[in-house]
């Protein structure tokens, strides 16, 4: 038996934990926590996984044709040739008769590493053929990098902390981020754990009590989904109103506060947001407001935490810049212990090689919300007439928002192609269907969601005769339209591999390869520790050279639900990454609605109970789970279940269990970016 060191790489927020695989007979044994790595950077369940994940019966291990209609999962096995033909004939007939961009590229980080990233690698090959569609942004964090980007223009990019900078907290604030659960990397959590072993006080901002609030024993301040924002500006009141803000402090850092405290006070609409004002929002008591801003204020230092969650609302772009201006207000920007309130995963992974995209410079852009919208409507509301998808490493048709509007996309296509491990939703809805080869299949180079390594993993099982890795496809089909030289630059996977590490800071090349990880020199790293000691000295890359608050406001006050209504959110699960998960046919078709108990009485339902749950944009059903651990008025059906295609007539005929069937294209207002918490949705028994 043998060991080697591996990664998932599958894009879950702690996409390059450091493993151990035990192989043996061209089997994986077992898989475990690589101890190279030490105590801290360490994998989750889903890691452990993976061999499960190889070996399923489930598996897609032969190219398919569909023969029924799309959608209906109907589909016969073909030759690797005759796939690679037929894909190779619909691209080229498509541009032919459409041009370039008419192929919109519907591929995502499903797999991740230098080399084998399932996105990059789409667009690389078609950008060498000619162009196409490609979508801007990500579901994962579009509103916090449009405003984020705009607060540190250059220096976004080292606007993070290193989990081990939280050695020296005193007050750790998880706002929306359920780290157990959703990871923010593999160093997060045995940090976070760690800190409260040592007795630091850590609380939760949430709708709901998460696992992590429970399993660290955490303060729970329950809130409203989506109105996270009538909080920060109520802190920001009470911190001004307590003269807890050293304006001279924040003004040398940062342009634009002043006028953002002329709104906080009411100086600018008349309206103070005080305490009392944002408690008839967000359903957080005044004098809860009071204590909590005081108490950020007297810790020395406090690290806000960030989730996602908070930045996949209405008001998604304000809430971020609001997280930056509450660590600027409180003293707490850029120090170890602190944070800038900018997402943590955003500081540099060493330096390594990674394959490029090619020049997307002739590529049409459409907003990665309105993706559906762009293939219903054309010209001249988007810039191109998309009739062909190429989607590997992603299941846009489920986890994109409004599976109905979805659907109706897919099915006025003329072609559409994927790279699948299992039978998702987007495969059913495909022509052609190309199995791919496992993360154990793969040698790549893992570069961290966040943390200062680089990891390594060897390729630890064989292909078999129906498999072939992304990059594999791609080669071939770019052999089709001459150009394989372009492509691969004459190399061939190893080699683009060995070409990476010649690139790389990493000194000893074998003892990288034997152990899997390197460590960069500084694992504490403060983010724009610079700037925050010495603006003068260290500007930001921004016009003004300070942190940039922009004069936009958030100003649809919804707050609680009325009557009927309810605020749905759409959390992760632990078990599984995004709708990953194809291994367990069951558990990723299965979904349940998390609900109050005492809400769950007053609609009559029970657990167990099949509820209907219905937005402005589409209507679903789940199984109702009962809950004390939630908000009245709150209800939680989690993203990532594979919805049930419908059935025939009645309310039976649902895109059932799927989150996505009640969320919208419409997308934030100012960067059009996704909405996925606090969609207003009603409740009643099915």
């Amino acid at each position: 038996m043998s060991k080697v060191p591996v990664f998932c790489g599958r894009d879950c927020g702690g996409d390059a934990c450091p493993l151990l695989a035990e192989v043996e007979g061209g089997k994986v044994l077992q898989i475990t926590h690589n101890p190279a790595a030490g105590p801290y950077v360490r994998g989750c369940a889903k890691g452990f996984d993976l061999a499960h994940f190889h070996d399923s019966p489930e598996r897609i291990k032969t190219p398919l044709l569909r023969t029924g209609p799309r959608g209906s999962g109907e589909f016969a096995p073909i030759s690797w040739d005759e796939a690679l033909d037929r894909v190779h004939r619909g691209l080229v007939n498509c541009r032919a008769l459409h041009g370039d961009a008419s192929i919109l590229c519907l591929s995502s980080a499903g797999s991740t590493g230098a080399l084998h990233n399932t996105e990059r690698l789409t667009r690389r090959y078609l950008n060498f053929s000619g162009g196409c569609t490609v979508l801007d942004a990500s579901y994962s964090s579009a509103a916090a990098s449009y405003a984020l980007k705009r607060a540190f223009g250059g220096d976004y990019g080292r606007s993070g902390f290193d989990a081990a900078t939280m050695a020296k907290s005193s007050f750790i604030v998880l706002w929306g981020a359920n780290v157990l659960e959703a990871r923010l990397g593999a160093e997060l959590p045995a940090r976070l754990a760690e800190a409260r072993r040592r007795g630091v006080p850590v609380l939760s901002i949430d709708p709901r009590r998460t696992r992590t609030l429970a399993a660290l024993g955490a303060e729970w301040l329950p809130i409203y989904p989506g109105t996270d924002v009538a909080l920060m500006y109520a802190l920001l009141f009470q911190l001004h109103r307590d003269g807890r803000i050293d304006r001279r402090y924040v003004e040398a850092r940062a342009a634009g506060f002043g006028e953002l405290l002329d709104f906080v006070t009411g100086a600018s609409d008349g309206t103070p947001k005080t305490p009392e004002w944002a408690a008839a929002i967000c359903g957080v008591r005044a004098e809860t407001i009071v204590g909590l801003a005081r108490r950020w204020a007297d810790a020395e230092p406090t690290m806000l935490i960030p989730g996602y969650s908070i930045q996949r609302t209405e008001s998604g772009e304000e809430a971020a810049r609001l997280c930056v201006a509450l660590q600027l207000a409180t003293g707490n920007f850029g120090i170890p212990g602190g944070s800038t309130g900018s997402l943590n995963n955003r500081l540099p992974a060493p330096r390594v090689g990674s394959i490029g995209e090619g020049d997307g410079s002739r590529n049409a852009h459409v907003p990665i919300v309105r993706w559906a919208d762009a293939i219903l409507e054309g010209p001249p509301n988007y810039p191109s007439r998309i009739r062909a998808i190429y989607s590997a490493g992603g299941n846009f048709l489920n986890q994109g928002a409004d599976i109905a509007k979805n659907r109706r996309a897919f099915a006025a296509l003329d072609f559409a192609v994927c790279h699948e491990l299992f039978m998702t939703p987007t495969a059913c809805w495909c022509d052609i269907v190309l199995p791919a080869a496992s993360p154990l299949q793969k040698e790549d180079i893992g570069i961290p969601w966040a943390g200062n390594y680089l990891l390594y993993k060897p390729q630890a099982l064989p292909r078999g005769d129906g498999e072939r890795s992304d990059y594999e496809i791609f080669a071939a089909l770019a052999e089709r339209a001459g150009l394989r030289g372009a492509f691969t630059e004459g190399r061939s996977e190893s080699q683009w591999i060995d070409a990476f590490l010649e690139a790389s800071e990493v000194g000893d090349i074998e003892t990288f390869k034997r152990e899997g990880i390197y460590f960069g020199a500084d694992q504490e790293r403060a983010g724009l520790a610079d700037f925050a000691a010495d603006p003068g000295a260290f500007p930001l890359g921004t016009a003004s050279g300070k942190v940039e608050l922009e004069d936009r406001r958030w100003t649809a006050w919804k707050g609680a639900p009325g009557g009927e209504a309810f605020l749905l959110v759409t959390p992760k699960r632990m078990d599984r990454v995004h709708s990953q998960g194809g291994d367990y046919p069951r558990a990723v078709r299965e979904n349940r609605l998390e609900i109050n108990v005492e809400d769950a009485a007053a609609l009559g339902l029970a657990a167990g109970d099949l509820a209907l749950i219905e937005s402005v944009t589409g209507k679903t059903t789940a199984e109702v789970a009962l809950s004390g651990s939630i908000v009245r008025g709150v209800v939680s059906l989690p993203e990532g279940s594979w919805f049930a295609e419908p059935s025939a007539g009645g309310e039976g005929a649902l895109p059932a269990g799927a989150s996505n069937a009640l969320t919208s294209t419409e997308g934030t207002l100012e960067s059009r970016s996704c909405v996925m918490h606090g969609v207003a949705v009603t409740v009643r028994k099915a």
